[in-house]
C-alpha cells in the first residue's frame, strides 16, 4: 500500500471556528463546554472563575438555582434581564433577540462612525453645515457645539458573549430542540453582514450526570462539546462511556490512565479539565483543576 501525491493544493476558506484571541494558557473561543460533577463539586464556583478569566462583556444565564449562587457571580456583573428561566418555552427567543440587539448596535455604530468620517470631510466643522445643521444633531455637542463621538457600549468592538446553563439536567431546556439547535451552532449566531464572522456565543453547561434518564444532556452536545470538566465519579459506566467518547482524541486506556493521576488527589474540589482543540503552545490537552496542565513523561 502507497500514497501517490496529486498536487492538488488546500487554502483557506472563511473563517475560524476559533477566531477570538484569548490569553495564553485560557481555552480557545467560542466554546461548548460541559462540566460534569456531583451536587457540591465545585462546578459553578469554576464556571464562574472562567468566564471571568475569559473576560466575557456579556453573560447569559440559565439557572432555576441562579439567586442562591449569586455571590459567585458578582465579580461578573450579570444583569437581571440576563437570567432566564430553563422551563421558559421561549428562553432561546429571548436570548437570541438580545444577542440579535447586540449585532445590531454594532452595525448601527459602525454606520454613525461612517456618517461622522463623511460630515467631518465635507463640512470641516459644525459650523459649516448651515440649513442641514439641525438634520445632523446627534453628531454635534449641544455644549461645545464640536463633533460628538457616537457613542457604542463595548467601544466599538465585537462584544464576547457567553451563556451559562446550570442546574438545569431534570428541566424543560433539554428537552427544547431550539436549545439543541441554538448549541450545535454557536459560533455562527447573530450573523454579520457581508464576509464578516457572526458575533457568536461560548456556552458553558454545568450538569450532575453525563446521562440520566430524564432531561438527559443530549448525545448531541455531548459529541459537539469543545471542552468538558470532569469531577470525581462514582460511576464506572459513566466514566467508561466518557472515555469511549473521546477515543477521538485519546485511547479509552490512556484517558482512564490521566483520569486516575488527577483523581489520586483526594480533595474533593479536584477536576479533570479536558481541551478537545488545544493551542499549539499547550503542552497537554489534559489540566488538573484548569490551573495545571498534565504531561504525560
Amino acid at each position: 500500500m502507497k500514497l501517490l501525491d496529486t498536487n492538488l493544493k488546500t487554502c483557506e476558506l472563511g473563517t475560524s471556528p476559533f477566531r477570538i484571541e484569548t490569553e495564553e494558557n485560557q481555552i480557545k473561543l467560542h466554546a461548548l463546554a460541559i462540566m460534569v460533577g456531583a451536587r457540591g463539586r465545585g462546578k459553578s464556583f469554576f464556571v464562574s472563575n472562567l468566564l471571568g478569566w475569559l473576560k466575557f462583556d456579556r453573560i447569559f444565564i440559565i439557572s432555576p438555582t441562579f439567586e442562591s449562587n449569586q455571590s459567585q457571580f458578582k465579580h461578573l456583573n450579570i444583569q437581571p434581564e440576563d437570567i432566564f428561566d430553563p422551563d421558559d418555552p421561549l428562553v432561546v427567543e429571548k436570548i437570541g433577540a438580545l444577542g440579535n440587539a447586540e449585532r445590531d448596535d454594532l452595525i448601527e455604530f459602525r454606520g454613525k462612525k461612517q456618517i461622522l468620517k463623511e460630515l467631518k470631510k465635507v463640512y470641516g466643522k459644525p459650523s459649516n453645515l448651515d440649513d442641514d445643521y439641525t438634520l445632523f444633531d446627534e453628531y454635534i455637542d449641544p455644549i461645545t457645539r464640536n463633533w460628538k463621538e457616537p457613542e457604542h457600549q463595548w467601544g466599538g468592538r465585537r462584544p464576547l458573549m457567553g451563556l451559562f446553563v446550570d442546574d438545569a439536567q431534570s428541566t424543560a431546556i433539554f428537552r427544547n430542540r431550539k436549545f439543541l439547535n441554538l448549541a450545535l451552532k454557536h459560533r455562527h449566531l447573530f450573523s454579520m453582514p457581508g464576509d464578516e464572522s457572526s458575533l457568536g456565543l461560548s456556552i458553558f453547561m454545568a450538569v450532575q450526570s453525563y446521562t440520566s434518564t430524564g432531561g438527559s444532556l443530549p448525545t448531541a452536545i455531548r459529541n459537539n462539546a469543545t471542552h468538558v470538566g470532569l469531577w470525581r465519579t462514582k460511576s464506572k459506566i459513566e466514566l467508561d462511556l466518557i472515555s469511549q467518547e473521546m477515543a477521538g482524541e485519546v485511547s479509552p486506556e490512556k484517558f482512564i490512565e490521566i483520569y486516575n493521576y488527577i483523581m489520586s488527589d483526594p480533595f474533593v474540589h479536584t477536576m479533570m479539565f479536558i481541551d478537545l482543540f488545544p493551542k499549539p503552545n499547550h503542552p497537554s490537552m489534559f489540566r488538573k483543576n484548569y490551573t495545571q496542565f498534565v504531561v504525560d513523561e
